[in-house]
């Protein structure tokens, strides 16, 4: 009998490690690489209009969200600079090549902890502003193809692959410029071929799972300002739709993955919707995600309170001008009537110098003709 008892906790005993061994079917696999992509040109509209096979393989497989909203801006330099700060143009101040970026990036979080990147830039020098050494920043000509661009990318592969690799792409938005829809829904699926190219070589070198692949579009070149938002790989979740993202999003979501804080000046919250979450770590998640949105509110409300106060001095000193006009009008019209009384007046005093004149002059006469009368008299 003790015997039986003794197998029996054994057999306990295994099943019971095998069990603590055995991962969670939550466990995901850890984030080895990043890899985030900008197409500019690409829009909500161009997505659905165009049979981007290996795109919408990676939607299909991940998360998708069609609908996600773009940065608002005349410049592609400020909306990826929003891209990659989680800040509205306003806050960052990088408008164009000559400016200077004023917010912490996702890339300047990476180099303060020692980990690598890459910025493949096919828009000739636009993100010289993330230029943070040769190795880290490739600046392609102007006029050059997304494939040079790709290509940069997949030599890098498997042994100098960096830890995040930030690839701009330019084709799809100079199909658009060219006002020609044949260019550009060819420039979309130039890209989609490429895109394909580079997930064969990830999985042929066994790195497809263990990169998280984040695809969008900085600016939208539609009125609908919308773009699709695609999240692939390493700890996100398959087959999930979502919506309601926004661009600025974008750096905060890889932060979340990676484990680290968003930039500071961050606007966006992490796609939650991506990330696996236990049961047990719901609440947890809910109230995090709670407090994040409080945190946003209090911002945007703190953002409304300095606009309305802009507003304000705006109205007061449109109004002093108002009133200064008013008072020069005034001063105008009083000056007019002094001008005009005062032209009266010397015209009455040159009619009366005048008659004056005049009268002296008969006074002189009658004067002459009496005198002379009166001499007259007494010759």
């Amino acid at each position: 009998m003790m015997r039986w008892l003794c197998l029996l906790l054994s057999v306990a005993v295994f099943t019971l490690g095998l069990s603590l061994l055995k991962p969670s079917a939550l466990a995901v696999e850890e984030v080895q690489r990043v890899i985030l992509i900008n197409v500019e040109g690409l829009n909500y509209e161009g997505y659905v209009s165009t049979p981007m096979h290996n795109l919408r393989q990676i939607a299909a497989e991940g998360l998708m969200d069609e609908k996600c909203l773009a940065v608002r801006t005349d410049s592609s330099e400020a909306a990826l600079a929003s891209l990659l700060t989680g800040a509205l143009p306003a806050d960052h101040g990088y408008y164009n090549s000559k400016s200077k970026i004023e917010v912490e990036s996702l890339l300047a979080l990476l180099k303060k902890r020692g980990q690598t990147f890459q910025v493949i830039d096919g828009s000739g020098g636009k993100l010289q502003v993330f230029n943070y050494g040769e190795d880290k920043y490739i600046s392609l000509p102007a006029p050059s193809k997304d494939q040079e661009a790709f290509s940069q990318l997949i030599k890098n592969i498997p042994d100098k692959m960096p830890f995040l690799s930030f690839l701009y792409l330019n084709d799809s938005m100079e199909g658009l410029l060219s006002l020609d829809d044949d260019l550009y829904y060819d420039a979309l699926m130039s890209f989609d071929s490429r895109l394909g190219q580079l997930m064969g070589e990830l999985k042929n070198h066994n790195m497809y799972q263990d990169s998280l692949i984040i695809i969008t579009s900085a600016r939208s070149t539609s009125p609908s300002d919308l773009v699709p938002m695609i999240i692939h790989g390493a700890g996100c979740r398959s087959g999930i739709r979502t919506s309601s993202s926004t661009v600025l999003d974008t750096a905060a979501t890889i932060c979340k993955f990676i484990g680290i804080n968003a930039p500071a000046s961050s606007l966006g919250i992490p796609i939650y919707d991506a990330i696996p979450v236990r049961e047990e770590d719901k609440n947890y998640t809910y109230v995090k995600w709670t407090g994040e949105l409080k945190k946003e509110r209090i911002s945007q409300l703190t953002r409304y309170f300095d606009i309305q106060d802009d507003l304000y001095r705006t109205i007061h000193q449109m109004t002093a001008i108002k009133e200064e006009r008013q008072n020069i009008s005034e001063f105008s019209g009083e000056k007019e009537k002094i001008i005009n009384s005062l032209e009266s007046r010397i015209n009455w005093q040159r009619v009366l110098g005048i008659g004056i004149f005049f009268l002296m002059v008969a006074g002189y006469l009658l004067e002459y003709r009496w005198l002379k009368k009166k001499f007259t008299l007494f010759q």
